[in-house]
């Protein structure tokens, strides 16, 4: 059986479950000429025996079971158990795209370890590991947030005539990316459906939505057939009212890999100050420490709060950062020194060079890094690391190969985001994509 067929069989099963909504209106004898209706979740269970977030979710126009067609219904979560269908507007049809795609050049080589993966974030994450993401935003110096499941706070909204409350609905983020400034939320696909439930973007942008960072709303397609990365941006123009999502502009674009010139990591100098390596495996974090004492998070316990670390941990994260010499402590608070006032201001692409070669400057990492650089098809193994760590550090037993664990992770950082080298369980070695100007 062919992909193709596979889906088709897929899409041909979802549509079957979801006209079970006919069986639910008519057993709660719902009246959807009323502007909204609820439904309990253990009602969907009870009548359906089908799992309630997956007969919730219709993420596009064209799926919407028949009752819901014929009655001008959509349906939208309102809290942790319960869902209302309302009659309005509930999709948006996305702009057509007919331009040839601009190129974006970038030194940075898709990742390896993400080809032949079908999944929207990994052409998201390299869309912004790029520079991509902040051309289109005309956001320059982007971090990486909060992406993944989270609840919402109570808040209320209108769809035509129909007034609801939400409260504790819970949300999907495919990404968040921010500056001191402003928020850039991203909703994205494979592939590029013809309407979307306005619900991706609305539900999020009300969550971080507030009076300290000015808040963007992306919708991102990658088009595999093109390799084509799409975007349409969003907004609202009335906050309250859920159908005001308005058009702003979209841009389509085809990145281009150009050579990296290896040379200008070979001559990073190893730092003898930075003998120790901090267990802390989370770089993206570390990334982000700055742009937030920047923000006013600048205790350990605020730290600590706002990343939801143990305190150990937060001491680990916050020790990584000092390291790098981003960040300084002054009487129990943290300052952004000189190197992360500049840091902070930097291009996303430029940054994540920048603390790549920050990174390297660690004696155990520069070492590795050498190692590779001699013998270029070799691979350094996990047995070679903990000696090199030996050698450089005066760990032992089993904090040995824990340290061992942050190595692969800092190496793996630098994969996804600069390229230089592969990482697999126990092992590191230069990109076979790459292609090296010495």
């Amino acid at each position: 059986m062919t992909r193709k067929e596979t889906v088709q069989i897929k899409k041909t099963q979802e549509k079957r479950k979801l006209e079970k909504w006919s069986e639910i209106v008519s057993k709660l004898n719902l009246d959807l000429t009323k502007g909204v209706n609820r439904v309990q979740s253990k009602e969907i269970k009870e009548i359906t025996n089908e799992e309630p977030r997956l007969m919730a979710k219709i993420d596009q126009a064209e799926d919407l079971p028949s009752i819901f067609k014929k009655n001008g219904v959509f349906i939208l979560p309102v809290d942790r158990h319960s869902y209302a269908l309302l009659q309005g507007k509930g999709y948006h049809a996305l702009e057509p795209m007919d331009s040839s795609p601009e190129k974006h050049p970038t030194e940075n080589p898709f990742p390896t370890s993400a080809e032949g993966v079908q999944s929207e974030s990994v052409y998201l994450d390299y869309a912004y590991a790029t520079g991509l993401l902040g051309r289109f935003s005309g956001v320059k110096n982007l971090f990486s947030a909060f992406r993944g499941r989270r609840a919402t706070p109570e808040f209320d909204f209108s769809v035509g005539r129909n007034n609801l409350t939400v409260n504790g609905a819970q949300i999907e983020i495919d990404g968040s990316y921010e500056n001191v400034e402003q928020i850039v939320l991203v909703e994205a696909k494979l592939g590029t459906p013809t309407t979307f439930i306005i619900r991706q973007l609305y539900y999020p942008y009300r969550t971080l939505h507030s009076d300290k960072k000015s808040v963007r709303n992306i919708f991102f397609c990658y088009e595999p057939k093109e390799q084509a990365y799409l975007f349409y941006e969003y907004d609202f123009r009335y906050p309250l009212r859920y159908d005001s999502i308005n058009f702003v502009r979209n841009g389509k674009y085809n990145i281009v890999y150009k050579p990296l010139k290896i040379k200008e990591y070979q001559q990073v100098n190893p730092d003898t100050e930075k003998i120790r390596i901090p267990q802390a495996d989370d770089l993206d974090k570390i990334v982000e420490i700055p742009f937030r004492v920047a923000e006013g998070i600048d205790t350990a316990d605020k730290m600590a709060t706002y990343f939801q670390f143990a305190k150990r941990q937060s001491s680990y994260y916050r020790e990584a950062a000092e390291i790098l010499g981003l960040v300084e402590l002054n009487r129990n608070h943290y300052s952004l020194t000189d190197k992360g006032k500049q840091y902070i201001q930097l291009p996303t692409e430029v940054r994540m060079k920048y603390f790549s070669k920050l990174l390297l400057e660690f004696p155990v990492i520069n070492q590795i890094f050498l190692n590779l650089s001699v013998e270029r098809n070799k691979p350094v193994i996990r047995n070679e690391i903990v000696e090199i760590l030996k050698e450089n550090s005066d760990l032992t037993g089993s904090t040995l190969f824990r340290r061992t664990q942050t190595i692969l992770a800092w190496f793996r950082w630098i994969q996804h985001n600069v390229g230089l080298v592969e990482v697999s369980k126990d092992r590191v070695s230069f990109s076979r994509q790459m292609k090296l100007e010495f």
